[in-house]
């Protein structure tokens, strides 16, 4: 009983020694953006955007953007443009320029691993050019830029299986061999915000980018999106282009390398999706099997035509965000693959692509 009340007394005693934070005193950053500073390439600018409650009660934001050697002594300068105690622990959002993005990302992550008030669940996107232009633009109507880019990301997330766009999946994918990272990005149009596609990493690099199209067909060979909807100009005439769209699903994906020349490599992609015709502008039956069936070849065809060609480009800019090294280095030793000058076997190795689409409904009547 006697160590009990001892116990119960201290506790009093250690809680009256916390901290105390007003909430009316505190910054919560919620997104911070990096870029190469416009005067001195060395440095580094930070911007950084907060919620505030103005004087007659209402919300509003306040962005700070500071320059300095580094990530840690500009975050330093940030406690000195504000009277308000600036805290790090809900930052929801970080965005990154272009041209800061080229040279490297680790040792801006780097600093977020390390700091226990950061999560490692932070989402990362790209801001073209750069992240300061994002985070200082004024949506009407559409309050915090941060919460605007959050719900924006958690939706693309929410359109595949498992890529988060997060610290941890970024670093996941950049320790994995085989594998590379990709990031979202963005860019300020009109003056509104806009998905522009995604960033193509070597390592912790930036490349370059896929615009939203071929990103689609990337999300669809990483087999990562359980359903999306698909359209695609045919022919079914010589001369009379018509517009269809699909809402699909996959139903087939598998990547097989050959095991038996590894001077020689060959990859070979199989996937197969099941649609439902959303629209059609032709004026012929889709219920027809012979005319559901050139349909359906046709946008396999184009489907197989634009994913050899995205291949090809990816295999020129030494990329792997699909994973193919991955496979590889399964048919191989371990000592072998890391020996293996992965990048240049990758650029020269040859990749095939079959697709297959058949429509489970044609968007008729019955």
């Amino acid at each position: 009983m006697k160590k009990t009340i001892i116990v119960f007394c201290i506790l009093l005693m250690t809680t009256g020694c916390a901290q105390k934070r007003i909430i009316d005193d505190l910054a919560l950053i919620n997104a911070i953006g990096y870029d190469l500073s416009e005067e001195n390439e060395e440095n580094l600018k930070v911007t950084a955007t907060f919620p505030i409650i103005t004087k007659d009660g209402k919300y509003d934001r306040k962005t700070i953007i500071v320059e300095g050697k580094s990530s840690k002594s500009a975050r330093e300068k940030l406690k000195h443009k504000t009277n308000m105690q600036l805290e790090s622990g809900q930052i929801r959002v970080s965005l990154f320029g272009t041209e800061l993005a080229k040279q490297g990302l680790l040792t801006q992550l780097d600093t977020f691993v390390r700091d226990p008030n950061i999560g490692s669940r932070v989402l990362l996107a790209l801001g073209k050019p750069v992240a300061s232009d994002i985070l200082t633009l004024q949506i009407e109507n559409e309050g915090q830029n941060a919460t605007f880019l959050e719900q924006a990301i958690t939706k693309l997330h929410s359109e595949s299986k498992t890529i988060n766009y997060d610290i941890f999946q970024f670093l996941r994918d950049l320790y994995d061999d085989g594998m590379d990272p990709i990031l979202p990005a963005y860019k300020v149009e009109d003056n509104d915000l806009k998905y522009d596609g995604v960033g193509l990493f070597q390592g912790d690099r930036l490349i370059d980018y896929l615009n939203p199209e071929d990103s689609k067909l990337l999300f669809l060979f990483r087999k990562e999106i359980i359903h999306g909807d698909l359209e695609q100009e045919i022919e079914l005439e010589e001369g009379k282009v018509q517009q269809i769209m699909l809402s699909y699903v996959q139903t087939k994906h598998h990547i097989d390398v050959n095991s038996v020349a590894m001077d020689n490599l060959v990859a070979t992609i199989d996937l197969e999706i099941q649609g439902d015709v959303l629209e059609f502008t032709g004026e012929e039956d889709l219920s027809d099997p012979n005319i559901q069936m050139k349909v359906e070849k046709l946008i396999s065809d184009q489907l197989k035509s634009k994913g050899n060609k995205l291949l090809l480009q990816l295999q020129k800019m030494q990329v792997d965000p699909i994973g193919i090294g991955q496979h590889v280095r399964n048919h191989m030793k371990y000592m072998r693959w890391k020996k293996l000058n992965w990048y240049e076997e990758y650029q020269n190795m040859e990749i095939n692509v079959n697709i297959t689409v058949k429509f489970s409904s044609n968007g008729k009547w019955k």
